[in-house]
């Protein structure tokens, strides 16, 4: 049995590292729960694929999309992995992808608490988008459900102008990496604080980890 954490990748080394780090976090527990080693593969830029990591792997597996909004990877990118990882005849099971659970509204209270800023103060939560708009939808749903009400969202993909002014600028992001330095760019411009750092980073994100493959 196998766990394989599947991340976006990026060109920036720090998203690796940062994955890498959350990795060794949940793989104890779940070699523990009889879930087997936990590794990574990377839908771009990082190394393993899922079609590199599926030559070697066989038996049962389950796979956790790394991934915060619905959006092309998760419909296309998703689907593809899992059939890479099968190849060899690995019996795969999807499980839900981070995006939508509110243990990721818990894990930005943590970034914001970490970095000396009241969670309670108007805050913005910023995503990467998609050309498609589901991103944003994903993002108004949770913070409308389970949410602070000081808090508001966009993307930058569809950025609202001044939405940064006058709030804590949030990356709603897994690490460090191009669309986290851009979204600090977005919060320099607005002349906001920004709280530095992944969600990765978060004792919330590992737990959604383990709850995302232990249920």
């Amino acid at each position: 049995m196998t766990t394989v954490l599947l991340a976006h990748g990026s060109p920036d080394a720090r998203h690796a590292r940062a994955l890498e780090r959350l990795r060794e976090r949940v793989c104890g527990p779940l070699l523990a729960a009889g879930h087997g080693p936990t590794v990574l593969a990377y839908i771009e830029h990082d190394a393993p694929s899922p079609a590199e990591l599926g030559r070697w792997l066989s038996g049962q597996v389950t796979l956790v999309p790394m991934l915060i909004t619905p959006a092309f990877h998760a419909r296309v990118d998703v689907p593809a992995a899992a059939r890479h990882l099968a190849s060899l005849g690995a019996s795969v099971r999807s499980a839900a992808a981070l995006g939508g659970h509110d243990l990721l509204l818990a894990a930005v209270e943590e970034r914001i608490r970490g970095a000396g800023h009241d969670p309670g103060a108007p805050t913005l939560l910023v995503a990467g988008g998609s050309s498609s708009g589901e991103a944003a939808a994903s993002l108004s749903r949770l913070v409308a459900t389970g949410a602070r009400p000081t808090w508001a969202t966009t993307t930058l993909n569809a950025p609202r102008l001044g939405a940064a002014v006058g709030r804590t600028v949030v990356p709603l992001v897994l690490a460090e990496g191009v669309l986290h330095d851009k979204v600090a760019a977005y919060a320099d411009e607005g002349g906001s604080p920004f709280v530095r750092g992944g969600l990765a980073e978060t004792r919330a994100v590992a737990d959604l980890v383990l709850q995302r493959v232990l249920t």
